[in-house]
């Protein structure tokens, strides 16, 4: 091993050293003992840095040890080292292989590998579960999993890393700051925010020359031509004095109110009088229900309420400052009758900073989410469905109610849950809802804990929505591979270096299984190795 380290390339330009800051190269070479082996090809003798002096020789050392012993060397320490090189008792390509095979370099690096014999996902997803309070994404599984596996970073560095995001978070200002600017929207589908700025500026621009908006008709679906309830749209009212008008005009005007829908207000108690107005159109609206809770209650305890008493096979949820265009209910309705195998019909929206705007003018204005289709490894990144789904009344017997110890995430709770049931959702690309950016919302207010209630759910249900292929190993995983196809299953170190190389794995395994005459055994399709 001497000779080894001796011979390095490594060695042979110590000078360089000197000027150059720590980075990867270091670390590759502590870390990954393959590394330093790979370095050990050539014959030149060992070098003494001919010029070398104190300043030079303690600056080697400092980076040694925060490298090696992730630690800084005391004064007596650094002395020492000097000494011994410039007093030539030992050069510095040795000094270099004492400090990294000290016992406490092998401390350092058998801290670095924790727990050897756990695959790299489970110990990924262990990590961010105690100490992000959630499930990590795909992503990160992966993208850990490759740091990890090419000893680029250790394990110690992941715990590190992920503690120090947790203490800035509870021990800091800057963790204390408010987690949501109300001023920002995140632009769902995308990597951008959109500020109120630019939303107004856009409406400035605009003024009032706009087009109106007209229902869509589409002669291949229909709903029933019998009156009768098919929908429940259920409110939850709490201090909804400023928009209760807007609201009621714009579900009463649904084109398929009056024949197929109920509408079922929950009042929280709320304490600004929205009764009389509601009301004078329940006089019009025979449909409407109006039940007033005599507690202040949650926004989950108001829905699993309007759940209980509802009639419609359909359920949706109607906020008091959204809107929605006139086919709004139609179009979902259509969907869910035409198509008995979807369960959660959901669309993109249009962003809108001013709650008194027409949908018409917000539309023109055209901010437009892109929310992917949900897969259940999407759904735990973004909650795609939480602007005014509509999904079947049925998933409450299947699934459950919504979880009530929830403020702003039980129904982000129950997407999940229905995911891991199984049950299909259904995008449309038609935005015919309007989400307002209200900075009183519980989603939205500057304080909001929604993230962190979102974090609580994804820990909840991670491990059973995370393939267990992606946590394994590399060995786990292509011998589950290898037996599912009935074949052996080969890829090579190259291809493994690849971000996707699971992916082309699955793709090879399935190709040797239709080649090999297994393309009708169900028993690939139905394991849970989907990546």
């Amino acid at each position: 091993m001497i000779e080894q380290i001796r011979r390095s390339a490594l060695v042979r330009h110590m000078p360089k050293w000197l000027r150059l800051p720590m980075g990867r190269g270091y670390r590759s070479i502590f870390q990954a003992p393959v590394a330093v082996a790979s370095l050990a090809q050539t014959d030149a003798p060992p070098l003494q840095p001919p010029t070398a002096n104190a300043a030079e020789v303690e600056a080697v050392v400092a980076r040694l040890y925060h490298l090696t012993l992730e630690r800084t060397p005391s004064a007596d320490e650094v002395q020492a080292w000097v000494n011994e090189v410039l007093g030539n008792r030992i050069s510095v390509a040795g000094m270099v292989e004492a400090i990294a095979k000290s016992s406490e370099a092998d401390l350092v690096r058998q801290r670095a590998n924790l727990l050897p014999e756990v695959p790299n996902g489970k110990f990924v997803q262990f990590a961010f579960e105690r100490l992000q309070g959630r499930s990590p994404m795909v992503s990160e599984v992966v993208q850990w999993d490759r740091l990890l596996s090419r000893h680029t970073l250790g394990r110690s560095q992941l715990v590190l890393q992920l503690f120090a995001q947790l203490a800035t978070k509870e021990l800091t200002d800057a963790g204390q700051a408010p987690v949501h600017d109300p001023n920002l929207a995140p632009w769902l589908g995308t990597d951008r925010f959109i500020s109120i700025k630019e939303w107004q500026g856009k409406a400035d621009s605009i003024g009032s020359d706009y087009p109106p908006v007209e229902p869509r008709r589409y002669t291949s679906l229909n709903v029933p031509n019998k009156p009768e309830i098919l929908v429940t749209a259920i409110a939850s009212l709490y201090r909804g004095g400023d928009y209760i008008e807007q609201f009621l005009d714009n579900i009463t005007s649904q084109t398929i109110f009056a024949t197929h829908c109920e509408l079922i207000i929950i009042d929280a108690d709320s304490p600004e009088g929205e009764a009389a107005v509601i009301a004078r159109y329940m006089e019009r609206f025979p449909n409407i229900v109006y039940h007033r809770a005599s507690t202040r209650i949650g926004i989950y305890e108001a829905w699993n309420l309007g759940v209980e008493m509802s009639r419609g096979q359909y359920l949706t949820n109607t906020n008091l400052d959204d809107l929605r265009r006139s086919d709004s209910f139609e179009r979902q309705v259509e969907i869910l009758e035409a198509f008995r195998f979807v369960d959660v019909v959901y669309q993109d929206f249009y962003y809108s900073f001013d709650g008194k705007a027409p949908f018409a003018k917000t539309a023109a204005v055209g901010f437009k989410s892109e929310v992917p289709v949900v897969t259940p490894y999407n759904l735990m990144q973004s909650n795609s469905p939480h602007n005014a789904p509509m999904w079947r009344r049925s998933l409450h017997e299947e699934i459950g109610m919504f979880d009530e110890g929830f403020r702003s995430a039980g129904d982000y709770d129950f997407w999940l849950r229905c995911i891991q049931g199984g049950k299909t959702f259904f995008k449309l690309n038609d935005p015919h809802v309007v989400y307002f950016v209200n900075p009183e919302g519980l989603s939205t207010q500057p304080n909001t804990r929604g993230i962190d209630e979102a974090n609580r759910s994804t820990k909840r249900h991670g491990r059973k929505l995370l393939s267990p292929w992606l946590l394994s190993s590399d060995e786990e995983f292509m011998r589950e591979l290898s037996r599912l196809a009935g074949v052996e299953v080969a890829v090579g170190q190259t291809e493994r270096a690849a971000f996707d190389w699971r992916y082309v794995a699955a793709q090879r395994a399935l190709r040797l299984a239709a080649s090999s005459g297994r393309s009708d055994d169900r028993s690939i399709e139905d394991s849970r190795w989907h990546l």
